[in-house]
C-alpha cells in the first residue's frame, strides 16, 4: 500500500476516535497498547454500569429538551440491545476503542446514528467515576454479605461450645470457652461492617454531570440522574468529582485489608491449634502431601494468610497513586481500577472459604485440657483467689509463680495441689472447694453465659435496605427508558 495511502488511513483512524479531531498522526502503537490494551480487559466488569449510567444520562438529556424524544427512544432501544447481549456475554469489548465507554457508544451508534449524541453533557471523565461508583456499590453489599456469612459460621462452630485455650505472645494463657473465641472473631468482622457501611455512604453520590473537570453549560439535571441511578444525591464539585478518582478505591481497599487482617488471625489460629492437635481439619478443606503420606495440610487457611498480604499490596498500590498528582483529572488514577477488581475478588473469595470451613472443625476436648493443665492456665485465677483472701495482688502473684515453678518441678499440674499445700505456702487459709474452682481449666460456663453471639447482625438490615434502594431505582429506570421507547 503507498504510504500517502497509510498516512490517510491513520489520520481517518484518528479521526474515529473520541478525541481524534485535531491530531493528524496516530498514536504509536506500543504507546496505544501501554495506554490501553490491560485497561480494557478490566472494563469487562464495568460494561454493566456503564450501559445502566448510559439510559439514565439519556433519559436525563430528553427530559431537559437537550435531545429530542424520539432521538432518545431510539438510543434506548439501542442501549437496551447491547445490554441484552452484554447479559447474555455476547457483547465483548475492541482494546482498539481504548474503553468500555467508547466501546458501548460504538455499538450503539451501530444501532441508530443518534447514538453520537448520547455523550452530550458528560465525559469520560465523569462516566468512569461513575461506573466505579456503581461497582463498588455492589461490591460493598457483596462483601459484606460474604462477612455476614462469615459470622454466622462463627455463631455455627459456636454451637460446638468447650472448653478453649487462649495465648498471649503464643504462650498459653487463661482457661476460656470455643464461644468466646467466636465472639472475639465475630466483634471484629462487626467493626468491618459498621466500615463498609460508612464508606457506602461515600460511594452512593452520584459523579455524573461533572464532565471533564469543570462541569457543563449544558441545563442538566443532577438530581434526576442520581436518582433513577439510585444515589442519594449527586457530588458537590465537579473538580474533586473527577479529580479524587482512586481515593474511594483506595479507602474500600484499606477497609478490605483490615477485613483480610482479621480473615488471616481466624486461619493463623486454626494453623496453630491444628498443630497442637487440639482442631481436626476437616478433608474437605485440607490437603495432603505428594510424599508424605501422613500429611493433612491446612492449605486454604495458609492461602487465606497470603492474600491477606496480596489485599495490603492492592492498597499500598492504591494508596500510593494519589499523591504527587494536581488537581482534576490524571490517568495515573486508571491504575486504580485493577487494584480495586483484585481487591473486592480477593476478599470475597477469602471469607466465602473461611465461612464453609469453619463449621466444619472438630475439637480434641481432651488435649484442650492437657494444654491448658500443661500451660498452668489456671495461675492468674490462683492469684486472684489468694488476693481475695487478703494477701496484697503482688505478693499472691509472687505466691502463685512459686507455686507453678514448684509444679514444674515436680512434674505436676495446679490441678493436683490440695488446699493444705496452697494455705501453707500463702499463709491463709484455702477451702478444697475454693482451690478446686480456681484451678479447674473447665471456665465454659462462666464464658458461654457472658458472650452471646447474636443469631442475627444489625448490619444484616442495613444491607437489606441498601439492596432494596438499588431495586427501586433499577425499577425506576426500566419506567422511565420504557416510557421513552414507546
Amino acid at each position: 500500500m503507498p504510504l500517502e495511502i497509510i498516512a490517510m488511513e491513520q489520520v481517518k483512524m484518528m479521526a474515529n476516535k473520541l478525541w481524534g479531531g485535531r491530531f493528524d498522526k496516530a498514536a504509536d502503537g506500543e504507546m496505544y497498547s501501554f495506554l490501553s490494551s490491560e485497561n480494557v480487559a478490566l472494563d469487562t466488569a464495568l460494561i454493566a454500569y456503564d450501559i445502566e449510567g448510559s439510559l439514565a444520562h439519556v433519559c436525563m438529556l430528553a427530559k431537559q429538551g437537550i435531545i429530542a424524544k424520539k432521538e432518545a427512544g431510539e438510543i434506548l432501544s439501542a442501549l437496551a440491545a447491547v445490554q441484552k447481549k452484554a447479559g447474555e456475554g455476547k457483547f465483548s469489548l475492541d482494546p482498539a476503542l481504548e474503553d468500555v465507554h467508547t466501546n458501548v457508544e460504538a455499538a450503539v451508534t451501530a444501532i441508530t446514528a443518534n447514538g453520537k449524541k448520547m455523550h452530550t453533557a458528560r465525559s469520560r471523565n465523569d462516566q468512569v467515576s461513575l461506573d466505579t461508583r456503581m461497582y463498588m456499590r455492589v461490591a460493598i453489599n457483596e462483601v459484606s454479605a460474604a462477612l455476614l456469612e462469615l459470622q454466622a459460621s462463627l455463631l455455627e462452630l459456636s454451637k460446638k461450645d468447650c472448653v478453649f485455650p487462649t495465648y498471649t505472645h503464643t504462650q498459653v494463657a487463661q482457661p476460656a470457652s470455643l464461644l468466646f473465641w467466636c465472639h472475639a472473631h465475630h466483634c471484629e468482622i462487626e467493626r468491618d461492617l459498621e466500615r463498609l457501611s460508612q464508606l457506602y455512604a461515600r460511594v452512593n453520590e452520584c459523579p455524573l454531570g461533572s464532565g471533564a473537570v469543570a462541569g457543563t453549560t449544558w441545563n442538566i439535571d443532577r438530581n434526576y440522574t442520581a436518582k433513577l441511578l439510585g444515589f442519594s444525591a449527586p457530588t458537590a464539585n465537579p473538580m474533586d468529582s473527577v479529580g479524587s478518582r482512586g481515593e474511594l478505591e483506595a479507602e474500600l481497599l484499606s477497609h478490605l485489608y483490615l477485613a483480610m487482617a482479621h480473615a488471616s488471625k481466624i486461619a493463623t489460629d486454626v494453623i496453630l491449634l491444628a498443630n497442637k492437635r487440639l482442631i481436626v481439619l476437616p478433608d474437605e478443606y485440607s490437603t495432603g502431601s505428594s510424599m508424605m503420606p501422613q500429611k493433612k495440610n491446612p492449605d486454604p487457611f495458609e492461602l487465606v494468610r497470603g492474600k491477606a498480604s496480596r489485599m495490603l499490596g492492592l492498597y499500598v498500590h492504591a494508596a500510593g497513586l494519589l499523591k504527587s498528582v494536581p488537581s482534576g483529572y490524571n490517568l495515573d488514577s486508571q491504575e486504580s481500577k485493577y487494584a480495586l477488581l483484585q481487591g473486592v475478588k480477593t476478599a470475597e473469595q477469602s471469607f466465602s472459604i473461611l465461612a464453609h470451613a469453619l463449621p466444619l472443625l472438630k475439637f480434641d476436648k481432651e488435649e484442650i485440657v492437657l494444654e491448658l493443665e500443661k500451660g498452668y492456665a489456671c495461675a492468674t485465677e490462683l492469684a486472684d483467689l489468694l488476693a481475695k483472701k487478703g494477701v496484697p495482688f503482688r505478693s499472691a502473684h509472687s505466691v502463685a509463680g512459686g507455686i507453678v515453678k514448684e509444679c514444674i518441678a515436680k512434674k505436676k499440674f495446679l490441678s493436683a495441689l490440695s488446699a493444705s499445700e496452697v494455705s501453707a505456702v500463702a499463709g491463709v487459709k484455702i477451702t478444697d472447694a475454693e482451690l478446686k474452682e480456681a484451678v479447674s481449666v473447665d471456665k465454659v460456663a462462666r464464658f458461654s453465659a457472658a458472650y452471646k453471639i447474636p443469631a442475627a447482625s444489625a448490619h444484616a438490615k442495613a444491607l437489606e435496605a441498601r439492596v432494596k434502594a438499588l431495586d427501586a431505582a433499577h425499577a425506576l429506570l426500566e419506567k422511565e427508558v420504557k416510557a421513552l421507547v414507546k
